[in-house]
């Protein structure tokens, strides 16, 4: 299994690209390739969510990421709250909130995947290794995951990490894709743990400068956006994200808040993901993505929401070898 997308041929010409041409990359070529996955899917994910809507009782969530620090120490021009930029104004989860919201999922006996991050570096936030405990002991039907950019790791955290999560994903990012001496070290004690452990380590060669998706219309490097996607995004039918205020965004590439769905300080999780205007988004959806502001200006194109990367430890053996030597 290729763990660096660049490895492949459509990631060389992305590469290639990247280096050489990026205005072409971000105008033309990217675009095209999102505008090609519309096509593809706008039949399947319609029938999706029209399969959701026509439940008598609409389904619980299948996803839901709390983020309890709004920073990030990462500088990826892509994203729209890189340490450099970031507009918000910061906010830190109280402990009290995110007690509340574990105690929600616990009265709704939650089995579904939940990940202590967003937009954010979660390792920025002290008390991690403290709210993943307790989620693990109130949550034991749950699956905790989590990404990180693996900066501010140490082969003890990575420990410590591992005795509450199901699987990690660690986003390495640097421009000539090679990992970082953290990441290095949490790798090669990777490599001693039993080979069932090591299905759930994913490690992730990326870049800083890389041309993706344009997130909502925020991305720095493909803001100008003027596709009409048709597909229909899965985000609203299946994913909840907590902002450390308590507030719910859209979804996950809403890094800035910019639609607010619902308040925690003030109602309840169930509530909020039945209420008016999440049932306002799926229809929208269906019939057309446009009639939602946010979505409009967003390229995503997803059939449902992924559960994450299956990239894993065990294939970085040889790519890494090869780096040492």
């Amino acid at each position: 299994m290729i763990v660096n997308p660049y490895n492949n041929g459509i990631g060389k010409i992305k590469n290639f690209f990247e280096k050489k041409n990026l205005v072409f990359l971000e105008t033309k070529l990217v675009p095209f390739s999102m505008k090609t996955m519309d096509k593809f899917l706008i039949k399947s994910s319609k029938k999706r969510a029209r399969e959701y809507l026509n439940k008598q009782e609409f389904p619980l969530f299948q996803t839901i990421e709390i983020e309890t620090i709004n920073r990030c120490n990462g500088k990826c021009s892509f994203c729209p709250i890189n340490r450099n930029i970031d507009p918000r104004p910061f906010k830190l989860m109280d402990q009290e909130l995110f007690e509340d919201i574990i105690s929600q999922l616990k009265n709704i006996n939650y089995t579904g995947s939940m990940g202590l991050y967003s937009n954010n570096e979660p390792l920025l936030d002290k008390r991690l290794f403290e709210f993943l405990k307790y989620a693990r002991k109130e949550l034991p039907n749950a699956t905790l995951y989590l990404f990180t950019n693996g900066t501010l790791l140490t082969v003890e955290k990575f420990k410590e990490l591992l005795k509450y999560l199901d699987w990690i994903t660690i986003d390495n990012y640097n421009d000539d894709l090679i990992l970082h001496e953290q990441v290095k070290e949490v790798y090669e004690y990777a490599l001693t743990l039993p080979k069932e452990r090591q299905e759930n380590i994913h490690i992730y060669f990326r870049k800083e400068n890389e041309i993706l998706s344009n997130r909502s219309g925020e991305a720095n490097n493909r803001s100008k956006n003027d596709l009409t996607m048709k597909s229909a995004c899965m985000y609203p039918f299946e994913q909840v994200v907590v902002r450390p205020d308590g507030k719910l965004s859209l979804c996950c590439n809403d890094a800035v808040g910019n639609m607010t769905m619902g308040d925690l300080t003030k109602e309840l999780l169930v509530d909020i993901w039945n209420g008016d205007k999440y049932k306002i988004i799926r229809n929208n959806m269906l019939k057309d993505r446009n009639l939602n502001k946010l979505c409009s200006r967003c390229d995503i194109v997803t059939p449902r929401v992924p559960k994450g990367t299956s990239f894993n430890i065990k294939s970085l053996a040889k790519m890494v070898k090869q780096k040492l030597n």
